[in-house]
C-alpha cells in the first residue's frame, strides 16, 4: 500500500497562497541560477585569457611544443569541464522557466502580468524580438568554439612535437 497522492489530489492541497509562494521560489531561484551561470562564464573567459597569455608569454608561440601542447590540453579539459557544467545550469533554468509557467497558467495569471515569455509572447516580443538567438545560445556556442580551438592547438603542438624528434 502507497501513499503516494495522485496528480489530482495534491493539486487540492496545494493551494492558492501555496502556489503563488512557489511561484516565488522558482522565480528565485532562476535568478540565483542565471547569476552563478554567468559568474561561471566570466570565470571561464577569465581563465582562458590566462591560458592565452601563457601561450604568447614572450609575444609568440613559446619555442618548446611541449609548453603549447600543455597550455592547449589545459584549455581543451577546461572548455569541456565549462560546457557539461553549462548544461547543467542551463538545464537548471529550463526547468524554473517550465515551473513558472506552470503555476502562472494554474493560478490563471493574466497573460500580461505574467513572467513567463510563453504566456507573456506580447512584452517578450516586443522587448527582446521574436526569434534571434539567444544569450544562452551565443553561451554555448563559446565554449564548444573554446574547445574545439584548444584541439587543434593540441593537434597543431602534438605535430610539431613528433616532428622535433
Amino acid at each position: 500500500m502507497t501513499n503516494a497522492l495522485s496528480d489530482e489530489d495534491s493539486s487540492q492541497q496545494f493551494d492558492h497562497d501555496d502556489r503563488q509562494a512557489q511561484l516565488s521560489r522558482a522565480a528565485d531561484l532562476r535568478s540565483t541560477e542565471d547569476q552563478v551561470l554567468w559568474s561561471i562564464f566570466g570565470a571561464f573567459w577569465g581563465a582562458n585569457t590566462v591560458l592565452l597569455v601563457a601561450l604568447f608569454a614572450t609575444g609568440k608561440l613559446p619555442e618548446s611544443p611541449f609548453v603549447g601542447l600543455v597550455v592547449s590540453a589545459a584549455g581543451t579539459l577546461l572548455s569541456v569541464v565549462w560546457h557539461v557544467i553549462q548544461r547543467r545550469a542551463i538545464g537548471h533554468l529550463k526547468r524554473f522557466d517550465v515551473l513558472m509557467e506552470r503555476l502562472e497558467r494554474d493560478l490563471d495569471v493574466p497573460p500580461h502580468y505574467a513572467v513567463s515569455a510563453k504566456i507573456n509572447v506580447e512584452d517578450h516580443d516586443a522587448c527582446l524580438g521574436s526569434g534571434g538567438v539567444s544569450a544562452l545560445a551565443i553561451m554555448k556556442a563559446c565554449s564548444l568554439l573554446a574547445g574545439v580551438l584548444w584541439f587543434l592547438g593540441v593537434i597543431y603542438f602534438m605535430s610539431l612535437q613528433m616532428c622535433k624528434r
